[in-house]
């Protein structure tokens, strides 16, 4: 038993394990499960998830075609122009300003002066755009670049792509080679926040695209209301489409993102201090992955077949309509595709290696009791065998039971009349018969021995209280009741064919059996041993001693412990006290067949009209007398 449970927690932790691991990395790029959680974040972020009403800190300064068809030239944009938009915004009160366009080459030597005297001299932090030191550009331009950015305070644009689907969705504050604070990080620093040194995932708005800072075209800065300008942050940026845009969580079902409004939304990210890194171990997805696994592990232990796939189907969407309902309440994004991999991958693993069990016990099952056991008897065996399997056969244990013998009255007289092949066909008919009552009445044939048959009722599921043991003697009874009208059926076909006509002798007793199988492989044999199945073997022997005077009788002779336990449910006739052979107690048999049944009526009629009994002595229910006296029962093989 403690091996079985080892075995079993063995196997179980193993699953888990690989259904944990398999939920993990199957939906890590360039895995296509990674695309399906990627689109599943992006469905529940776009149609779920609640857009926040925050008073935006950052807004954009719009560079678009209105404001480029107002000069000779779009590229570089009039460098005078930048100049007057910075000191306008200077002027409206703005708390700092980001330039988002790259001063890479000269244009007017007069309008580059004022653009730098402009972002010099400006009262609110001005910081301007670098390139990182791997983007290509000619060593001109970067020279120029170099001299423009001398004195002013500066960052790199870092909109880190993911490799596997070309989505901005984390920043990294630091460029690893150099240590250069990127554009966002510059501007919050700039403003004397501390900025993070590890890359974190961007926050967006889910009300739009872009993310959460409005957007005004710069030539309208000195038109608008000083107080829509006065304490922000201000980005001056293109938002031209076509250029500089990028997609996003926030735009997977719309518009792309520009540039300048991704820096926008890590600049008010980063001061509201909401710049907090992935941890390095996953512990969400980690445990709601695990969570999941245990539970597929538990349905795949627990059903099998559609039940289980209904389990885990009800399992799966339960967890889906839980992310999205976390999302809706403004929660964070959980994964689903995995953990549900990871359901799966247990249930399925774990439903897997019982069905190799239990195809293992069913074919231990079936070796054992083959054809002979009815369809409740093999749902009871098969819903109850880890009480009593162990290995693929079923574990020695000592139980209670009804054994049940069964024999032709006069086979020698009737093989020595009949040729082999009828022989054969009138013994089929007989064993068909007698079969079909046995399982119809949930016992268990063990064997035929010739005409004799051994049954047994109440393995090999150990009975767990007097009520079930008492439940089997009662189904042994009325199958041996049944048995012997199946026989006088077969005595009248018999009869009509011409063919010999036989009695029936039943042995019923109940007391405790060591059940097992002996044996291996295909030689293994359920077996009773016990002092039990001897006395129901000379039980069925005893009834030659009060067998009725006619070649079709019937007797069923049945042991004092099943008789008290048929509780009066069967009438019968008192045989008396039997010594049996190598038994040094006695004990009181009793009859209940048809010819018992019929002296019990007699008796019990005689008592009601005040007649004497046909016999005096022991009395019992449903009898009004017994036979006095001792018996001495036949010598029979053990």
């Amino acid at each position: 038993m403690r091996q079985q449970w080892l075995r079993s927690a063995v196997g179980a932790s193993l699953i888990f394990i690989v259904a944990v691991a398999v939920g993990l990395v199957s939906t890590r790029p360039p895995s296509p499960l990674a695309a399906a959680e990627r689109l599943f974040q992006a469905l529940a972020f776009h149609f779920i998830a609640p857009a926040t009403t925050d008073e935006p800190t950052v807004v954009i300064a719009g560079i678009s075609e209105d404001t480029l068809d107002r000069f000779p030239y779009r590229s570089p944009i009039d460098r005078a122009f930048l100049a007057r938009a910075i000191d306008q915004l200077a002027a409206s009160g703005a708390r700092a300003i980001g330039v988002d366009v790259v001063v890479d080459r000269p244009t007017e030597p007069e309008k580059d002066a004022a653009l730098h005297r402009a972002v010099t001299r400006a009262i609110p932090p001005v910081v301007l755009i670098s390139v990182a030191a791997d983007t290509s550009m000619s060593a001109n331009r970067r020279q120029f670049l170099a001299d423009f950015l001398n004195g002013v305070r500066s960052g790199y644009a870092n909109l880190t792509r993911d490799r596997f689907d070309d989505v901005v969705r984390d920043h990294n504050p630091v460029e690893p080679a150099s240590g250069t604070r990127s554009f966002p990080a510059a501007i919050v620093r700039a403003l004397g926040y501390p900025v993070p040194d590890h890359p974190f995932p961007i926050r967006w708005n889910p009300g739009k695209a872009g993310g959460s800072a409005p957007i005004y075209p710069i030539e309208t800065i000195a038109l608008l209301p000083p107080e829509w300008l006065r304490g922000k942050v201000v980005l001056i940026g293109a938002v031209v489409p076509g250029t500089d845009e990028h997609r996003t969580l926030a735009s997977s079902f719309g518009s792309a993102a520009f540039g300048v409004e991704i820096h926008a939304q890590v600049v008010a990210q980063m001061l509201a201090g909401h710049a907090l890194p992935e941890r390095a171990v996953p512990w969400v997805e980690l445990c709601l992955t695990a969570g999941l696994a245990l539970v597929g592990l538990a349905v795949g232990a627990a059903w099998f077949g559609y039940t289980a796939v209904t389990a885990l189907m009800a399992v799966a969407f339960g967890l889906i309509a839980t992310i999205l309902a976390v999302c809706g309440a403004g929660g964070p994004l959980l994964p689903a595709i995995g953990p549900i991999i990871a359901l799966a991958t247990a249930g399925g693993g774990m439903r897997a290696w019982r069905g190799r069990a239990e195809r293992r016990d069913r074919l231990a099952l079936q070796s054992l009791f083959s054809r002979f056991v009815s369809a409740d008897v093999v749902k009871e065996i098969m819903r109850e065998r880890d009480l009593f399997m162990a290995g693929g056969r079923p574990r020695p244990q000592e139980l209670t039971a009804t054994v049940l013998y069964a024999d032709v009255a006069s086979f020698t007289t009737i093989c020595e009349g009949m040729a082999p092949e009828p022989l054969i066909a009138w013994l089929d008919c007989y064993i068909d018969a007698m079969a079909a009552v046995i399982m119809a009445h949930d016992g268990v044939l063990l064997r035929f021995i010739g005409d004799g048959i051994l049954a047994v009722f109440g393995v090999p599921v150990p009975r767990r209280d007097e009520a079930a043991i008492a439940r089997d003697a009662r189904n042994a009874a009325a199958c041996a009741l049944a048995m012997e009208q199946a026989m006088d059926r077969l005595n009248d076909a018999w009869h009509i064919a011409g063919l010999p006509e036989a009695g029936l002798r039943v042995g019923l007793h109940t007391g405790p059996l060591i059940a097992g199988s002996l044996g291996t492989g295909p030689r293994m044999e359920f077996c009773l041993l016990g002092d039990t199945a001897n006395v129901g073997a000379r039980l069925e022997q005893l009834g030659k001693d009060h067998a009725e005077p006619s070649p079709r009788y019937c007797t069923i002779v049945v042991g004092g412990p099943t008789w008290s336990r048929l509780a009066g449910a069967f009438p019968g006739k008192p045989i008396g006290e039997v010594l049996l052979r190598g038994k040094q107690e006695v004990l009181m048999a009793y009859r209940i067949d048809s010819a018992a049944a019929r002296w019990a009526a007699g008796q019990h009629a005689a008592a009601l009209a005040g007649q004497p009994a046909a016999a005096s002595g022991q009395s019992g229910t449903g009898m009004a007398g017994a036979d006095t006296g001792r018996t001495q029962a036949p010598e029979v093989p053990a």
